[in-house]
C-alpha cells in the first residue's frame, strides 16, 4: 500500500511530459519599486497542490564570513511540513554551521498588504527600508537587520507566466544593503556586520518542472553593485535561459540587464553534480559594460534541498523527479566597468556565486 501510494504521488509529481508553451519572461519594462503587496504572504495559493512562498536573506560579512537564511511556506507534494526555518552559516575559515526547522500550518500567521510574516517562532518585517529576520529556536538564534542601500527593483512587473496558467514571481525589496546584527548556532556567536540582499518570490508551479537551474551572482564593491540571475529552462518550457539583474552605482541603479554572457568554465565534481569553479561575465545594458572572470576563492558548500525528508522518500524523488542542490562559493573577481562616456575603471574583490541545480 505504502508502495502504491508513493508511485501515484511521484507520477503527480512529474506533470505531463509534453511540451508547453514557452512563458512570457517578465513585462518589456520594469516598474518602480516593489509595492508592499507584493512583499506580503499570498493564501489565496494555499491550496494549490504547486504553491510555494519564501522570504530569502544572503549577507557577505566584514569579516568574510557569509549567512544564508529563508522563512518558507508550501503547499507541495510529499511535504511533511507547511513552513520552514532554515539558516545556513559559512565562516571565513571554512566552518559550516546548518540549521533546519518545520513548522506545521497553524503556527503560520502573515499579513497579506505588507511584508511581516511568522513562521513557528521566526518572524520577517519591513520597516520602511530596513528589512529584519529574527530567528529563536532551541538551537539556532539570529538577528539579522538590513538597510536598504539601493532601490527596491522587479524585473518587468515581477512574474513569469506559463502557457497553462501558472505563474512565478519575484520582487527584490534589497538590491544591496548594510547588514547588522548577531547569530548564535552551535554554541558560537557571529557578527554579521555586513552587505546583504534580500527577495521574496512564490510560485504556483513546481520549479524542478519549469527550470533546471537557477545562478545568481552578489557582487559588492564599494561604489559598484552587480545582482546577477539567471534560469536554465527545461525542454518542456522551451529550454533556454531566462536573464535579469542590475548595476548599481553608489545609491543609483544605473542600468538593468535582461540578456548578459555568465558563462561557467572549469567544473568539478561536488556533491549532487559539477559546479563551474570559472565565470566569464559581460553585461552590456543601458550605455554600460562590465567585462571580465570571477574564479572560485573558497568553496562553501553544496546544500541537498531534500536532505530533511526520510531516505525512502528522498531516494525515490531523486531517481524519478528531480535532485535538487544549492551550490555556494566565494568568487574572486577582476571586471573592467565602462560607463556612457567610454570611462572605464577596473575593478575587484569577493562576491558570492550561487549555481544551484534542479
Amino acid at each position: 500500500m505504502m508502495k502504491l501510494a508513493l508511485l501515484s504521488t511521484l507520477v503527480a509529481l512529474s506533470g505531463a511530459a509534453l511540451a508547453a508553451d514557452p512563458p512570457t519572461m517578465w513585462a518589456p519594462t520594469s516598474t518602480t519599486g516593489v509595492p508592499p503587496s507584493f512583499q506580503a504572504w499570498h493564501p489565496e495559493f494555499e491550496k494549490d497542490g504547486d504553491y510555494g512562498e519564501t522570504w530569502f536573506f544572503v549577507s557577505q560579512g566584514d569579516d568574510g564570513g557569509a549567512v544564508f537564511a529563508m522563512l518558507s511556506i508550501t503547499n507541495l507534494g510529499l511535504r511533511t511540513f507547511d513552513g520552514s526555518v532554515d539558516v545556513q552559516y559559512y565562516g571565513p575559515d571554512g566552518q559550516v554551521h546548518v540549521a533546519h526547522h518545520e513548522v506545521r500550518r497553524d503556527r503560520i500567521e502573515a499579513a497579506t498588504d505588507h511584508m511581516d510574516v511568522t513562521v513557528g517562532t521566526s518572524r520577517a518585517w519591513a520597516d520602511g527600508d530596513t528589512y529584519h529576520l529574527a530567528i529563536d529556536q532551541d538551537d539556532v538564534s539570529m538577528r539579522l537587520d538590513m538597510t536598504r542601500q539601493l532601490p527596491a527593483w522587479r524585473p518587468g512587473d515581477g512574474f513569469i507566466r506559463y502557457g497553462d496558467g501558472d505563474h512565478q514571481a519575484l520582487g527584490i525589496h534589497v538590491p544591496r544593503g548594510r547588514s547588522s546584527g548577531s547569530l548564535t548556532i552551535d554554541g558560537q556567536t557571529f557578527d554579521l556586520a555586513g552587505t546583504g540582499y534580500h527577495d521574496h518570490s512564490w510560485a504556483t508551479i513546481k520549479l524542478p518542472s519549469a527550470m533546471k537551474r537557477w545562478d545568481s551572482l552578489r557582487l559588492y564593491h564599494p561604489r559598484y553593485t552587480l545582482v546577477l540571475h539567471e534560469h536554465g529552462l527545461t525542454n518542456k518550457y522551451g529550454g533556454g535561459t531566462n536573464q535579469f539583474g542590475i548595476l548599481g552605482l553608489d545609491g543609483r541603479i544605473v542600468a538593468e540587464a535582461r540578456s548578459f554572457t555568465y558563462a561557467g568554465s572549469a567544473p568539478r565534481k561536488v556533491k549532487g553534480g559539477q559546479m563551474a569553479t570559472e565565470l566569464d561575465v559581460l553585461v552590456d545594458a543601458d550605455g554600460w559594460r562590465v567585462e571580465g572572470t570571477i574564479v572560485e576563492e573558497r568553496y562553501q558548500d553544496s546544500v541537498d534541498v531534500l536532505g530533511q525528508l526520510s531516505l525512502p522518500v528522498r531516494l525515490a524523488i531523486k531517481a524519478f523527479y528531480t535532485n535538487p542542490f544549492l551550490h555556494r562559493y566565494v568568487g574572486h573577481y577582476e571586471l573592467d566597468v565602462t560607463d556612457p562616456s567610454g570611462t572605464t575603471e577596473h575593478i575587484s574583490g569577493s562576491c558570492l556565486v550561487e549555481l544551484d541545480t534542479y
